[in-house]
């Protein structure tokens, strides 16, 4: 037998003397171990006669094999590592399998291709610095001018600068132009270099002002000062003269939008300038050569000039606010500027930097759902290891999730899990235990001695299969999830059903035992008595005698619970002395209220905000602006906004598009692919006919070459209603062509420089075909100009063009930089991809056998991006279509009664119409974008709990008429429903803080989810089962089988 300190109860329990209470004598009562009950027939019965008999012993085992189970998975227990193909919808998009395949046979060249070191610019590795005029119109001033030099030095000056920065294909040691594109080298002559010690050495003299007599008849002056810097004037003469110049529009694209529109006025309010990293780095062939790993320390430059940036403007960093929430502003003699600057590792590091920090307020949403969790049991003891089997139950499920199911993508997006189990733990915790304290008046209803293990038994019976009807539900709407096509969101909904199952496993196997144990020995003792008997239940002697634990259930009734006991109904039953102040409303206040005519005014009104809310859900659209991931205050935002109004005129090649037509891909072979690794989508499948060495197949390629120059575009993304941007050239590695036709670069031209033989060579009137083409394309190639300009344009996997067999080209490909300009709404986006789709697709009309099949394709993020932006409202709807169907089947089979569960799956469609519709499209004025659509899939599946727990309420009590099952459902489940909401609003509300606005969105969905919830389940739901619930046996599936089959019963 178990001792606990001296408070020790036997099994059996033995009279106690008491003075003023008659007690029932306990030897009359049956007792737990008279019933030994078997496992396999009564499983409920049988683990409350342990957690009965030996509490201590089923405490410390149950938690004894958590714990195993966390420490097994521990070691596994981190993010995966992010990839680009991560939020891409990889196997299940054309668009997708066709930029992948680009980039594995770019990438397979790459490793027969060597380059200059640092040659070419990156554009995943651009510091990218703008200026914006505060108080005056006019950037263009020498003050300003000045105070920008000094901002950009932090960046060039720096020591490691020259070692990353693009270099010169003859001087590896000298920075190009081509790397730092900056307005001010019309004042300044910079020059970077790298010395013998590997350091930067810099100078940046100003230019002199010199002008002509003419131009100073022109009106044109230096304003007394020696530099064009140095006055207003000399600034003024500079710009006409780069303006009047063939390189005029150009340095446009380093102002706004206004600048110089009215072919007079110089003023800037906006500027701009671009530096440019570039690789291969020393060691590497080429930048796709290990390319990740490349990016280190170049990354690791650019965030460091970022935080000497930071220093620079005061920028600080505080607990609730990033430092890019700052202003980064300067006065100067000639007025006041602001300062941005973004670059892509930086955007990153503050991603990861916020998510880290917002993630802390875990904390005090743990801290605020425990109070409140010790408020409602009374107890701190339970609250706390209520948290404590939360907590665990994130670490068990990773030991399914990652050792059992062997799921090996587990990321950020996973964590948010913790928000929702907070309130779904909280929730079992308080079902049992509110259980366990009705128990008393439910036991001696039914005529049964209400004795600790019977009531431990009843409860069991009562609360889990509750708790198990709700976790098994909510986790099969968070599997509707699992069926995404997106792997993290697949990832997300497995990780977080097993989460919700393991967290009814734990409470199953922890509360009982542990309830024995606190009722026994801490219930109604003070802080010093509890103490007591926490340390004397720790120690094998007795330590401290205490009081004998008083079991209330063998007091006799008094006269008010034997007439209660005597009604026939069934929620008469009850008494109100022994119910909370949230029993007593629900009991009486509230039923009074439903058992009147509000009822009918209730339904028609939830029926208005039913309507109210598909008509706001229908209007919903995909958003016409960029996704905004951080709050209008900060930096990068800003950054976003000013390009998405495109204030600037363009110019750092990070907002523009790069488009490929490509010839000789045909697919990709999945099998053996992971499917938890999104960047495993397959091999590369390649075009077995594909020949572009045949004189047909080239002049296919330049008529494609020449249809694009002018090809239309319709879509709102589109610039000019082009596809290719016109201001830039078309690479094409056979051969470029100016308005005559005539050959001005690529492979032909190479020919003609050759001389000779290919002197008069031309790829529509004299093409060179077969081995020779392949053999000298394949040389071509492998120059060094070929491989900045055309770098990955056609594919030979040899390093040897003159080996044997003669190498064949496996692919080619046609590059533009498209109209597009970045970044754009999904929605836009979309129709100018399609628009190029429809251009690949004509491409075919006509072509030779050996060059169909013609693609257009980007490596461009943003050209895969805006697919999984649409897919994300498909993943809401579908979620939708799984979890309605299969809450009407669990509440059917649950239940029994297929009117409940239609009743039930009406109240849900209720609880998400109001969260989506009037919540984010009403209240909020939300369009269904990125950010929107996954929290919605996320909160669909714990939108479920509330309406369940009083569906099988209503029909597992005694009672047979409806309003005494809806009396009854709403006492005893109302309390722990309350309960439940105020404490997952709790774990929610304290995301409001944070700065991401993904995590403001999500509280404000998890709290409007919660109260949606509520209202429809207590007030729409109670009211529903009060007018129209089913009583006795009707809508029971063997009531419909009796009157389908009659025969058969």
């Amino acid at each position: 037998r178990q001792r606990m300190s001296a408070a020790r109860v036997s099994p059996t329990p033995s009279p106690v003397k008491m003075n003023d209470e008659k007690k029932v004598n306990a030897y009359a009562l049956p007792s737990v171990d008279d019933e030994r009950p078997k496992f396999l027939k009564d499983p409920f019965g049988w683990y409350a006669q342990l957690s009965y008999r030996r509490p201590r012993t089923m405490f410390a085992t149950a938690w004894g094999f958590i714990f195993l189970l966390c420490a097994i998975g521990a070691p596994f227990f981190k993010q995966s590592d992010s990839g680009d193909y991560d939020w891409l919808l990889g196997r299940d998009s054309a668009i997708v399998q066709r930029s992948y395949s680009l980039k594995q046979v770019q990438e397979r060249a790459s490793q027969f291709t060597e380059l200059a070191e640092r040659t070419v610019p990156q554009t995943e590795q651009l510091f990218h610095l703008m200026y914006e005029a505060r108080g005056s119109d006019n950037l263009l001033k020498p003050a300003m001018l000045k105070e920008m030099l000094e901002i950009e030095k932090v960046l060039f000056t720096d020591k490691r600068y020259a070692a990353y920065c693009v270099a010169e294909v003859a001087d590896v040691n000298t920075c190009s132009a081509d790397g730092y594109k900056s307005p001010l080298t019309l004042f300044y002559t910079i020059s970077i270099t790298r010395d013998g010690n590997n350091q930067t050495v810099y100078s940046a003299d100003p230019i002199s002002c010199q002008l002509s007599p003419q131009q100073q008849s022109q009106g044109l002056s230096c304003g007394g000062g020696a530099n064009y810097v140095d006055t207003e004037a000399g600034i003024k003469a500079k710009m006409a003269l780069v303006l009047a110049s063939a390189s005029g529009p150009k340095a446009k694209l380093w102002f706004d939008a206004g600048f110089n529109e009215d072919g007079v006025s110089t003023d800037a309010r906006y500027m701009q300038a671009f530096y440019f990293l570039g690789m291969p780095l020393d060691g590497y062939s080429n930048p796709a050569d290990r390319n990740e790993e490349q990016r280190v320390p170049g990354n690791a430059m650019l965030l460091d000039a970022s935080d000497a940036l930071k220093l620079r403007f005061g920028m600080k960093e505080t607990w609730s606010k990033s430092s890019f929430q700052t202003e980064a502003t300067v006065a100067t003699a000639d007025g006041e500027m602001k300062v941005y600057w973004w670059s892509l590792p930086g955007q990153e590091n503050e991603w990861q930097t916020l998510s880290s920090k917002d993630l802390n307020f875990t904390v005090l949403s743990f801290l605020g759902v425990m109070v409140y969790v010790a408020y409602h049991t009374g107890s701190i003891i339970i609250s706390a290891t209520s948290m404590l089997m939360t907590v665990t139950s994130i670490f068990v499920a990773f030991f399914w999730f990652r050792v059992v199911f062997q799921v090996s993508f587990f990321q950020f997006i996973n964590f948010l899990i913790i928000f929702v189990v907070l309130g779904i733990g909280a929730d079992d915790v308080f079902v049992f235990m509110d259980a366990f304290h009705q128990s008393i008046d439910e036991l001696r209803a039914k005529n049964k001695p209400a004795t600790l293990p019977h009531r431990i038994k009843h409860t069991m019976r009562r609360a889990l299969h509750a708790i198990f009807v709700t976790s098994f539900t909510t986790s099969a709407a968070f599997c509707a999830t699992a069926l995404s096509p997106l792997i993290p969101l697949r990832s997300f909904g497995l990780f977080s059903a097993l989460v919700i199952f393991c967290v009814f496993g734990i409470n199953a196997v922890v509360l009982p035992p542990l309830t024995v144990l606190y009722i026994r020995n801490l219930h109604g003792r003070g802080w010093i008595g509890s103490a007591k008997a926490i340390v004397q239940g720790m120690l094998p002697c007795t330590v401290f005698t205490l009081p004998v634990y008083e079991d209330p259930g063998l007091k006799l009734p008094d006269d008010e619970d034997k007439a209660m006991a005597a009604s026939t109904d069934p929620a008469d039953k009850y008494n109100v002395k022994h119910m909370r102040m949230t029993e007593r409303f629900f009991y009486v206040r509230y039923f009074n209220f439903l058992n009147s005519p509000a009822k009918y005014v209730i339904l028609a009104a939830f029926a208005g905000l039913f309507a109210g809310g598909v008509a706001l859900w229908v209007s919903l659209e995909v958003p016409k602006e960029p996704e905004q991931w951080f709050p209008k205050t900060h930096m990068f935002q800003q950054y976003q906004d000013m390009g998405s109004d495109k204030i600037m005129m363009g110019g750092s090649g990070a907002d523009t598009l790069d488009v490929s037509l490509v010839w000789g891909l045909s697919g990709l072979n999945t099998k053996g692919t992971d499917p938890w690794k999104p960047s495993d989508l397959g091999d590369v499948i390649y075009d077995a006919g594909f020949d572009p060495s045949t004189a047909a197949a080239q002049a296919h390629l330049m008529k494609s070459y020449e249809s694009l120059k002018t090809a239309a575009c319709g879509a709102k993304a589109c610039s000019g209603g082009k596809l290719a941007d016109p201001l830039v050239t078309i690479r094409n590695i056979v051969a470029e062509t100016d308005a005559t036709g005539a050959v001005i670069g690529g492979f032909y031209k190479y020919l003609n420089d050759l001389g000779g033989a290919y002197a008069s060579s031309h790829p529509v009137n004299a093409p060179v075909t077969s081995d020779t083409f392949n053999v000298q394309m394949c040389k071509y190639s492998k120059l060094d100009a070929t491989k900045v300009r055309y770098a990955g344009h056609v594919g030979y996997y040899v390093k040897d063009c003159d080996a044997t067999p003669v190498p064949s080209a496996k692919f080619i490909l046609i590059e533009a930089t498209s109209s597009i300009r970045m970044p754009q709404a999904p929605v836009d986006f979309t129709e100018a991809q399609d628009d190029w789709e429809v251009f690949g697709n004509s491409l075919d009309v006509g072509a030779p056998a050996e060059l169909t099949g013609a693609e257009a394709t980007s490596t461009n993020i943003f050209w895969l991006w805006s697919v999984t932006s649409i897919s994300l409202m498909d993943n809401v709807y579908l979620g939708l279509a799984v979890c309605f169907p299969m809450v009407f089947f669990v509440l059917s089979v649950s239940t029994g009664n297929v009117i409940l569960a239609f009743y039930s799956t009406v109240t849900i469609a209720g609880i998400v119409t109001t969260v989506i519709g009037i919540g984010a499209g009403g209240i909020m004025g939300w369009d269904l974008g990125t950010t929107e659509a996954i929290a919605a899939v996320i909160v669909i599946g714990f939108s479920v709990d509330y309406c369940v727990h009083l569906a099988n309420a209503y029909i597992e009590n005694d009672a047979v008429d409806r309003v005494s099952r809806t009396r009854i459902a709403l006492t005893t489940m109302g309390i722990s429903v309350t309960a439940g909401a105020i404490t997952t609003i709790i774990a929610g509300a304290f995301l409001a803080f944070c700065i991401l606005t993904f995590f403001v969105k999500f509280a404000f969905l998890i709290c409007w989810t919660i109260f949606s919830s509520y209202i429809w389940a207590v007030i729409f739901f109670g009211a529903l089962c009060m007018t129209a619930g089913p009583s006795g046996k009707f809508g029971d599936i063997s009531w419909l089988l009796a009157k389908m089959f009659p025969w058969c019963h």
